[in-house]
């Protein structure tokens, strides 16, 4: 009785999380794609009661590139409430919004992040562009936080100004397969580093394949490619690491 008691309450614990990635997985689509201000600015309020640090990108994207200043707000704040080192960058640059009320939520905001990120001996500081290449923004946005997320882990200072490098990423392959009855998705990502003189200094590429269990659907595979990007993203800040060293 007991174990069929704890496999009931297990299951319902999978069904609740299964539950949760869900209206996240919708949230996050329609804050990219919805032609609704109203539901787009609902969607990210959302991500960020639920402190959705999947989203994070999706959130920066809004925040630096939405139409329309209460989605944008809406955005800010969700960043602030996830509290990720990785949507510092955007809320940043929302400093310099348009709007005179996301300049100030973003100016608020950024309490919620411990300085401008570590500045102790050896620290380095780089300014992180927006990622090119393959694949659709979304992925592109993933990338790029992906990116500052696992720099900052790194010990990198990730500005936006005053820095010693330029780092610029671009999403160089994506592949979705499906072998035998499995969804395998594999990316190739790029980093070029560059210095205050414009001369490159490190050049990498690294990738990551992601197994799904069975056939992902088409709505899970962006989910999935996040993944498989957060990884080769990983492998990439690791190789910088090793081959940067702070100029004098």
């Amino acid at each position: 009785m007991r174990s069929r008691h704890l496999a009931s309450v297990l299951l319902l614990a999978l069904s609740a999380a299964a539950l949760a990635d869900a209206q996240i997985d919708a949230a996050t689509r329609a804050l990219r794609s919805d032609s609704s201000l109203k539901v787009r600015a609902q969607a990210a309020i959302i991500l960020g009661q639920r402190g959705a640090r999947e989203a994070v990108g999706a959130l920066s994207d809004a925040v630096r590139n939405d139409s329309s200043e209460a989605v944008r707000l809406a955005a800010v704040s969700a960043l602030a409430k996830i509290g990720d080192p990785a949507g510092r960058g955007a809320i940043e640059a929302a400093t310099k919004d348009d709007d005179a009320r996301v300049r100030t939520a973003a100016e608020k905001a950024l309490v919620a992040f411990a300085g401008p990120g570590p500045v102790g001996a050896g620290s380095i500081a780089v300014l992180l562009e927006e990622a090119t290449g393959k694949g659709d923004a979304a992925l592109r946005a993933e990338l790029r936080s992906a990116l500052e997320r696992h720099l900052r882990a790194q010990g990198f200072n990730v500005v936006t100004r005053g820095q010693k490098y330029v780092l610029r990423p671009s999403v160089l392959k994506i592949d979705v397969e499906k072998q035998e009855g499995k969804t395998i998705i594999a990316v190739t990502a790029s980093l070029v580093a560059v210095d205050g003189k414009g001369t490159m200094t490190a050049m990498l590429q690294g990738g990551a394949r992601l197994k799904a269990v069975g056939t992902a659907t088409g709505a899970q595979v962006p989910k999935y490619a996040a993944k498989a990007m957060d990884a080769a993203a990983k492998g990439l800040t690791d190789d910088l690491k090793d081959q940067l060293q702070p100029l004098p």
